[in-house]
């Protein structure tokens, strides 16, 4: 903790603006909607509060009357506490103010910090159980407690979506494996029904995701629909391996590709041919760009 510390001074004279935050706040607890709650928090993480601090013991007062409840001596790590109040049967909230003048307001005569939420959050998950909480603006009209674990969880990293990272990995593959076509190829994707039709626009199918395909015009032939897809010599493909059964996909086209429709062979086959590749264009803009 003390490298946190270390980069923090004392009463340091720092135009802070918690205005939006102090807003919200104003919302009774009770009354806030899911957005409230979500905007509240979002504001909470990008603060900066004013942290008061004491630099020889902490008394720990109890919130209805202000009696002294504790006396902790400071912490060797940082050489001072954190003022704390009394909450819910002797449960410990740290003190935190949007403004100095709201200490000065209720007569608080105590040295501050003041701290980003990042940096409190890694404090707190360092001190335990020390403090249940924090309290903000405590003895004003809204004030508002926030439980220490949810401020931990607000700088948690969270586990990666499987499928995202999946498809992060498959547009990476196809940025650095993709083959030129050496002459026109057709390829041959199946499905339960006719997606490119219904979601083109315009008579132009753009792929918003990368698209599955084989060189096999029989794999999955339990499906109905079938879309040909003419490949033009000096377009990309990713080739995933030999199509070892008719039910395997071999090829991978890249999302954002746009096909347009050529013609109907009959009520099931649909033929369509590709006009644009923007993905690969994008990543020639971008080698340019390093040169």
């Amino acid at each position: 903790m003390n490298e946190i510390i270390d980069n923090y001074n004392v009463n340091a004279e720092i135009e802070i603006d918690n205005s939006e935050l102090e807003d919200i706040m104003l919302i009774e607890p009770g009354m806030m909607t899911i957005a409230d709650e979500e905007e509240f928090f979002r504001l909470l993480k990008e603060a900066k509060l004013f942290i008061p601090i004491h630099w020889e013991k902490e008394e720990v007062f109890n919130i209805e009357d202000q009696s002294v409840v504790d006396v902790i001596k400071p912490v060797p790590p940082l050489g001072f506490n954190f003022i704390s109040l009394t909450i819910n049967d002797n449960e410990r909230a740290l003190v935190a103010f949007t403004r100095k003048e709201i200490m000065k307001e209720i007569k608080l005569k105590k040295d501050h910090i003041i701290m980003n939420m990042r940096d409190l959050a890694k404090i707190l998950y360092g001190f335990g159980d020390t403090f249940s909480s924090i309290i903000i603006n405590p003895q004003t009209e809204h004030s508002i407690i926030v439980n220490a674990s949810t401020l931990i969880d607000l700088f948690k990293e969270k586990a990666k979506n499987p499928f995202i990272a999946s498809l992060e990995q498959t547009l990476a593959t196809l940025k650095t494996k993709s083959v030129e076509l050496d002459n026109h190829y057709m390829f041959f994707i199946r499905s339960e029904y006719e997606f490119m039709e219904n979601e083109a626009t315009d008579g132009i199918f753009t792929a918003k995701m990368p698209l599955r395909a084989c060189t096999d015009p029989n794999f999955q032939s339990n499906l109905p629909i079938l879309h040909k897809i003419m490949m033009m010599e000096g377009q990309k493909i990713l080739y995933t391996g030999k199509s070892e059964e008719v039910t395997d996909y071999n090829v991978l086209i890249a999302p954002g590709c746009e096909f347009q429709k050529f013609y109907d062979e009959d009520g099931d086959t649909s033929v369509w041919r590709c006009i644009k590749q923007p993905f690969y264009d994008n990543l020639e803009e971008e080698d340019d760009g390093e040169e």
